[in-house]
């Protein structure tokens, strides 16, 4: 009887620098596609063969998305470092039936998800040079992860110096653009071998996200206004004062933001922000863990 691959039984593991990480995760889907190209094949002896062949020797970079919990402990700080940095792992993703791989990855969105009275959660997409199945196999060496805290939100946001009170939804999220270089060659070209990307070129980072705060008698003159230039800070986490702090920290840093009124059954205003400030990432977004 054959093994089917459960989706519920997959174990996924992080490699950096030769060391292995487990991280469970919410969920997870990787998939790879490949480019196919036609061409002709009907000659003056041959005018009806009007189906074109096929050549598929070139494959598009892959794609992954997983969702992990915050938790207090550090088991999953390496992911910080992985997005902040843009730096290169392989993915393993480990069913009882079989062990495939994601040799280059890297990640291209992080999404820090902050909801009232649910955990903290990051949400990562990003892309690879290549998806295989590792014939080969998997050693585990990582170390079983038995305890987890998860970081429940309490949130402090402040404005150009100025904490905002009625705080409803927050959003961050870090994007880094990123293009695959081909690896095309003339030899290949005419190959039966398949070309994977080879490596990627980073142009362009974008940190941004939202902050909605319900419109009061209080807070009316912040609305429908906008600044190109003023510091922004976001916390949410267990403890927001002092070394106790467990969660996502951002700035104090400089952004642009527009502020504009929604109107639903309760009015509220939504500051749409984006970091301008170009510093040592690290500096100022950190998922702190002990």
């Amino acid at each position: 009887m054959p093994t089917y691959n459960f989706k519920e039984e997959a174990e996924v593991y992080v490699v950096s620098g030769g060391t292995q990480y487990r991280i469970h995760v919410a969920d997870i889907s990787f998939s790879q596609t490949f480019s196919e190209e036609s061409h002709p094949v009907n000659t003056i002896h041959s005018p009806n063969d009007l189906f074109e062949a096929s050549v598929i020797n070139k494959a598009n970079a892959a794609n992954f998305s997983f969702t992990v919990p915050a938790i207090v402990e550090s088991s999953y700080s390496i992911l910080e470092t992985l997005l902040i940095n843009a730096s290169t792992f392989d993915l393993y993703i480990k069913t009882p039936a079989d062990v495939y791989r994601l040799r280059q990855s890297v990640m291209t969105n992080g999404s820090f998800v902050i909801e009232r009275s649910r955990p903290l959660r990051l949400e990562i997409t990003g892309e690879a040079s290549q998806l295989y199945r590792a014939v080969t196999g998997f050693n585990v060496t990582a170390s079983a992860i038995t305890a987890k805290s998860y970081t429940i939100p309490k949130i402090d946001v402040s404005v150009a110096g100025s904490a905002l009170d009625n705080i409803t939804r927050v959003t961050m999220e870090l994007q880094n653009d990123l293009s695959w270089t081909p690896h095309t060659t003339v030899n290949g070209a005419f190959s039966a071998t398949t070309m994977y990307p080879s490596g990627f070129t980073i142009s362009k980072k974008i940190l941004a996200g939202s902050i909605t705060q319900y419109l009061t008698s209080d807070n009316k003159s912040t609305a429908q206004t906008f600044n190109s230039g003023t510091a922004i800070s976001i916390k949410a986490g267990n403890g927001l004062s002092g070394s106790a702090f467990r969660g996502f920290s951002f700035g104090p840093a400089t952004c642009a933001f527009t502020n504009r009124i929604a109107t639903g059954n309760i009015f509220v205003q939504n500051y749409d922000w984006r970091l301008t400030q170009n510093t040592n990432l690290s500096s100022i977004l950190n998922y702190e863990t002990d």
